[in-house]
């Protein structure tokens, strides 16, 4: 790391010990790896070489195990996908281990809803710490004086965060009459999860929504009709102005979560019992068309911040 991103990454550390960390995850591994499939094509479509320096990039990775069994025996555009899915799911496999950072996977501000106290929490003005880790991820991964395993770490963090930052329950917490102390982005609510048959709480409902399987061929058959039913060109939210706006991003998803994940139809328990009522088939599709979109976005922006950094060279040799 240079001097810089130290600073940077000590003060992220410090705000870390202060806050303390989130129980909420993110996208599930299969969510993330979804998205990282959706920036693979767009690179493969519009800029193979910079794929190519990605996958350059991640070869040099310091936890080298986990990417060389995702490759496996693959080779060319295969084995570049691979080590891209790995690359974006990989801070939530480093879960309680030294390269773990709890609070970079949420930027959660307050949401009121019916009952909500007056004035909300002074912590309902914001916890977690994903906009400004993506700015230091961002800028670590493409920084040319960074040695090269540096700059491959930094690079997963920027893939995973800038998935998670387009979940609406990755940047929202409820505070209600039933939830006076907020609902923590929505791990302090249950639901009944028809499709697994299992209680789950909100929050993880809508992270495991739209994939639940890690086979590649699977999430890259489920890229493909995101990316035909949501192409690039049909998503409004991007455009020149909040190309890198990371804050931005968040604030989409603060809205949605507003308007979308809390509807005053939602019935939820309190309890991760038998007791917690079942999702209906409205508030399903509901999720499914927001979580959709929200990995299709987030998939293409992914892409852009890839070119930004294969646009610095990557030592044949490392450093």
């Amino acid at each position: 790391m240079t001097s810089i991103t130290r600073c940077a990454a000590g003060a992220l550390l410090l705000g870390a010990a202060v806050m303390g960390a989130s129980p909420a995850a993110a996208w599930t591994r299969p969510g993330h790896m979804l998205t990282a499939a959706i920036a693979f094509d767009d690179l493969i479509a519009h800029d193979h070489a910079a794929a190519e320096t990605i996958a350059a990039l991640l070869d040099h990775h310091p936890d080298h195990g986990p990417f060389q069994v995702a490759a496996e025996r693959s080779t060319g555009d295969e084995r570049i996908l691979r080590l891209m899915m790995q690359c974006a799911r990989w801070p939530d496999d480093q879960r309680q281990t030294p390269f773990d950072h709890p609070t970079w996977h949420y930027y959660a501000t307050g949401t009121a809803g019916t009952g909500a106290p007056k004035p909300l929490p002074p912590e309902a003005a914001g916890s977690g710490q994903a906009v400004e880790a993506l700015r230091l991820a961002f800028l670590e991964a493409s920084d040319p004086l960074a040695p090269v395993a540096d700059r491959a770490l930094a690079l997963c963090w920027v893939m995973h965060i800038a998935g998670d930052i387009h979940q609406p329950l990755h940047t929202s917490t409820l505070y209600s009459a039933a939830y006076p102390q907020g609902d923590a982005e929505g791990t302090r609510q249950y639901v009944f999860d028809p499709e697994v048959k299992a209680t789950v709480s909100l929050h993880w409902y809508w992270d495991d929504r739209v994939n639940k399987s890690a086979d590649p061929a699977t999430i890259r058959a489920l890229a493909g009709d995101l990316e035909k039913r949501l192409p690039r060109a049909s998503l409004t939210e991007i455009s020149a102005g909040n190309r890198f706006d990371f804050a931005h991003w968040a604030a989409e998803s603060h809205a949605l979560a507003a308007s979308r994940a809390y509807p005053a139809s939602l019935k939820t328990g309190m309890a991760n019992d038998a007791s917690a009522p079942a999702v209906t088939a409205d508030y399903s599709k509901l999720v499914a068309d927001v979580s959709e979109r929200r990995m299709a976005l987030a998939g293409y922006r992914m892409a852009d911040l890839l070119r930004a950094i294969a646009a610095v060279p990557v030592p044949k040799e490392g450093k």
